[in-house]
């Protein structure tokens, strides 16, 4: 009887150890740093981060002239109407940039709205168009 207990015991540990192997593998392959997707996980950053400041660009235009400018954008001529990076980080926009992540906006006007972003890890630079849609 006890020689019926100690084969349970063994298939027990072999199924922890199985499931222990498994997890560390299944976590090396979905870490960003070591998983064979990493480039479209950086990439993927990099067009969420334009969303992101998309929208929070469409709260600054919807705000016109009633919203506090930040020092880069005061004094522009037409500062109530144009998104710059560092309006959409100020409350109530509050996009959430991530510094791993190079934007640029080439035009702040809600009408032709044009920015990419690179994630420094990422290989794709990606461009967003006054629609909000991914250019190609």
């Amino acid at each position: 009887m006890s020689r019926a207990f100690q084969s349970v015991n063994n298939e027990q540990g072999k199924t922890a150890v199985i499931f222990f192997v498994s997890m560390a593998v299944l976590a090396l392959l979905l870490h960003p740093r070591t998983s064979p997707f990493a480039e479209h996980y950086y990439n993927f950053k990099a067009e969420t981060q334009l969303t992101q400041l998309y929208d929070s660009c469409k709260l600054v235009w919807a705000a016109g002239g009633q919203h506090a400018t930040s020092l880069a954008n005061k004094g522009k001529k037409n500062s109530a109407t144009e998104c710059d990076l560092a309006t959409a980080v100020l409350s109530p926009y509050d996009f959430p940039h991530d510094n791993n992540v190079v934007i640029e906006i080439r035009d702040g006007t809600q009408s032709g709205f044009s920015a990419t972003a690179k994630h420094k890890e990422g290989t794709d630079v990606v461009e967003i168009n006054a629609d909000g849609k991914k250019v190609s």
